[in-house]
């Protein structure tokens, strides 16, 4: 599954919320406060909420660019990529790709059938989830300019 949008906020600014969140999620998962550079090849395992096992397992990280984590469960491996492609210094395009690989046929045709089915719900949260990104920055920008503040966070944490 992909999906493409368009975001009116920097490449810069969209990187850091996603990062955020990962490191956010690290902490609450391992009680461990890491920095950018930790991140490649760092894997930590989590209980989802159906209580399923997994294994999250960060592949690439390229500042402002991209985002690429592999979740392993009992059944499948979900692979996905953040793409960042800046379209001007407010804007830029992300593409979100998700793939599920899976070893057993069954399982495999049972992905197939699932993804089809469900597919325009999961792009449509996809969306979502982009525009909510968006937003967070848009409203924290607003907040800063309020309060005086800077309105650049520092891309290396």
């Amino acid at each position: 599954m992909k999906v493409k949008q368009k975001l009116y906020i920097s490449d810069k600014e969209c990187f850091d919320v996603i990062v955020q969140s990962v490191l956010y999620d690290i902490k609450q998962v391992k009680g461990k406060t890491l920095t950018l550079r930790k991140l490649q090849g760092y894997s930590y395992q989590r209980t989802m909420s159906n209580g399923a096992l997994t294994t999250t397992t960060i592949e690439e990280i390229t500042p402002n660019s991209v985002y690429r984590f592999q979740t392993k469960g009992r059944v499948n491996t979900h692979t996905t990529t953040y793409t960042i492609t800046p379209n001007s210094e407010h804007s830029c395009e992300v593409e979100y790709a998700e793939t599920i690989t899976a070893e057993a046929t069954m399982q495999k045709l049972n992905n197939a059938l699932v993804g089809f089915i469900f597919g325009f719900f999961r792009k449509r949260k996809v969306k979502n989830l982009l525009k909510s990104i968006e937003l967070s920055v848009i409203n924290q920008n607003k907040e800063k300019q309020k309060t005086g503040q800077n309105v650049e966070a520092p891309s290396e944490k």
